[in-house]
């Protein structure tokens, strides 16, 4: 006959397997099931290392653009009209589960993918079909059957493909109500870390320069600070005049207005005081400006590096800048 109450000292038993369970998997007795570790960026980071160049003159801002063309004709896609290099790569970035990554280790991997993919685009398209060796000086000039630069579709994961918008939207802002085939022709209205859009190259002068490291979840935070500075930095977003008294601003920030808290960006001034340059800040500070007092259009010119012509002639000048040391 049971007892009609259990004795005061009688633990549950699926409990008591429970507590047993996790101190022999803390011995390392009892195999636990291991994370997804972030993918393998090795290959990402040393195509950033051959075709990235530093461009940085005295005394200005640091700015870097990336080498299209070499990486073009080191792949022969002119006979190959394919490169295995880029194949691979997409292969190791892409071949992924978004799902099971903590939300740093997403962020992290989704920018990388991101910038792989418009590299891997603007490479494998870069010159104006029936023109010879004619390229586009832009990437909103690349439109083909597949659409134009930022709506064709350039990765599939889980079975659904994306375009580069909607790659972004998805996955590096976090927004999974996004179409993941948007075409980019409407404004982002679920609000993200503003210094994300530093951090995206989209092969253009008006984005934030391609940096020459992967970002990774564990120093995320120190990155994507350093990669708003940089970028804030240069007159491709931000031009302060202090003997003027007036600080132009990209209409990139407009472009991401979602970001800065609507169309009238109330809060573009604390993000340039934050991140930007000192001359950005003094004259905030001396005018009182909560916004900046005119926009510019943005630069959408192809982020090429430019070979420096041979100091003699028939002799090919040196390129002190390969590399990203």
């Amino acid at each position: 006959m049971m007892p009609a109450t259990a004795s005061r000292n009688t633990r549950p038993r699926g409990l008591a397997r429970a507590v047993v369970v996790v101190a022999l998997a803390a011995l390392g007795l009892v195999p636990v099931a291991a994370r997804a570790a972030e993918p393998d960026y090795s290959g990402w980071r040393a195509l950033l290392k051959e075709y990235l160049h530093v461009v940085q003159a005295k005394g200005q801002p640091w700015d870097a653009r990336f080498d299209y063309e070499q990486l073009y004709v080191d792949e022969k896609i002119w006979t190959l009209h394919r490169s295995d290099r880029l194949a691979t790569l997409h292969g190791q970035l892409l071949t992924v589960s978004p799902a099971d990554m903590t939300p740093r280790e997403r962020t992290a991997w989704a920018i990388n993918a991101y910038n792989f993919l418009v590299i891997e685009r603007l490479t494998l398209h870069l010159l104006v079909p029936r023109r010879q060796f004619t390229r586009y000086d832009s990437p909103k000039q690349v439109n083909n059957e597949e659409g134009t630069f930022f709506a064709a579709p350039v990765a599939t994961l889980g079975g659904q493909s994306y375009t580069l918008t909607g790659f972004e939207r998805r996955f590096v802002y976090g927004d999974t109500t996004a179409d993941p085939m948007a075409d980019g022709n409407t404004a982002r209205d679920v609000p993200g870390d503003p210094r994300l859009m530093c951090a995206l190259v989209k092969g253009a002068l008006c984005a934030g320069p391609l940096l020459p490291w992967v970002y990774r979840a564990d120093s995320l935070e120190a990155q994507l600070d350093r990669a708003a500075r940089l970028a804030l930095a240069l007159p491709t977003f931000l031009r302060p005049d202090p003997a003027a008294g007036s600080l132009a601003a990209s209409n990139r920030f407009f472009d991401e207005r979602a970001d800065f808290g609507g169309p009238q960006t109330p809060g573009l001034i604390a993000f340039i005081v934050k991140h930007g340059p000192p001359a950005a800040r003094r004259v905030i500070q001396a005018k009182k400006l909560v916004r900046p007092t005119l926009f510019f259009e943005p630069d959408w010119k192809l982020n090429q590096f430019d070979h420096p012509k041979p100091k003699l002639p028939g002799a090919a000048g040196a390129d002190s800048t390969k590399g990203t040391k």
